[in-house]
Formats: structure tokens, C-alpha cells, sequence
């Protein structure tokens, strides 16, 4: 009856600390989702956006790169204006700094051969990210977010709008 006792608490401590580990891990990762919203209040015209925000209580630097995107990459634009879109298309890697519990929607952009793409295929994008102020891990991560083309779509063609659009 000892034994059992022993293994059930060293399992559960395990149990423990293997959630402690994780839970400090994954704590603090940025939320991502793709969004629809109008282009402005009041807008007939639907877009994507990427919405990150900062769920830290500390700042992030984000970062993208658009250059020799795959076939099935989402592309991601700083925000509507003329430099926002063309300088992540061309200059290299993009970054951004988000504050503690701050949050940016990311216009996405349609890619040359959108219309080609099976619409039960994955759309893909990746953003790395890192604390501004690193306390112990200084390297970059990795957030990828997917969405089938069919699902994309459907986000912009079934849109419905709300008192905040208005």
C-alpha cells in the first residue's frame, strides 16, 4: 500500500512540474488570429487582418519576412498605406514592437497565384517574435498560423457586421 502511495505522489509531482515547465513556457506567446474586418468604419469592403496582441506583461519585438514567399504564403503589410505594404514586399524582414497587453491588426495581401490554389489547401504565415528586454531566453520563436482557403474565403463572403463597423 506504501509503494502505490509513492508512485502516485511521484507521479503526480511529475505531473506538476511538467505543467509548471509548460504553463512558463507557453505563458507568455503572443495570441494570432485571422480576422475579417471593413477596410474603415462604415465600409462595404471586407479585408483580412492578422490580429496580434501582446498578452505579456513585458514589450514584444515581432518580425516577418515576405521575400520568396512560398505558394501558399499569406503576406503580411504594415498597414494600408503605400510604404506599409511595399516596404515589407521588398526591403526584407519587417519588425514591429508591441507593448504590454497592446494589440496591431496586420492587413494580409492576396498572393499573384491566389486564384490557382485548391480552396481545401492550407494558407499559411509565420511571424517571429522575442522579448524587447530579454530576461533569459533571447532567441527568436515562432508562431504559425494556418487557415484553409475555403474557411479564408468564407470569413469575407459571410461577414457580418457589427456595432463597431458602423
Amino acid at each position: 500500500m506504501l509503494e502505490l502511495l509513492k508512485t502516485v505522489g511521484a507521479l503526480s509531482g511529475l505531473f506538476a512540474a511538467g505543467f509548471l515547465v509548460w504553463d512558463r513556457y507557453s505563458k507568455h506567446f503572443p495570441a494570432v488570429t485571422i480576422v475579417a474586418q471593413p477596410l474603415s468604419p462604415g465600409s462595404q469592403n471586407i479585408t483580412h487582418r492578422l490580429r496580434v496582441k501582446n498578452v505579456s506583461e513585458r514589450p514584444i519585438l515581432v518580425s516577418w519576412s515576405n521575400i520568396n514567399p512560398a505558394p501558399t504564403q499569406l503576406l503580411l503589410a504594415k498597414d494600408h498605406s503605400f510604404r506599409g505594404i511595399m516596404d515589407p514586399l521588398y526591403i526584407g524582414p519587417t519588425v514591429i514592437a508591441l507593448g504590454p497587453e497592446q494589440e496591431v491588426f496586420l492587413p494580409l495581401l492576396s498572393i499573384n497565384n491566389y486564384g490557382d490554389i485548391d480552396p481545401d489547401n492550407i494558407l499559411t504565415t509565420a511571424l517571429r517574435w522575442r522579448f524587447a528586454q530579454p530576461i533569459i531566453w533571447n532567441a527568436d520563436r515562432t508562431l504559425r498560423v494556418t487557415i484553409r482557403k475555403r474557411d479564408y474565403d468564407d470569413m469575407i463572403d459571410n461577414y457580418v457586421s457589427t456595432t463597431e463597423d458602423q
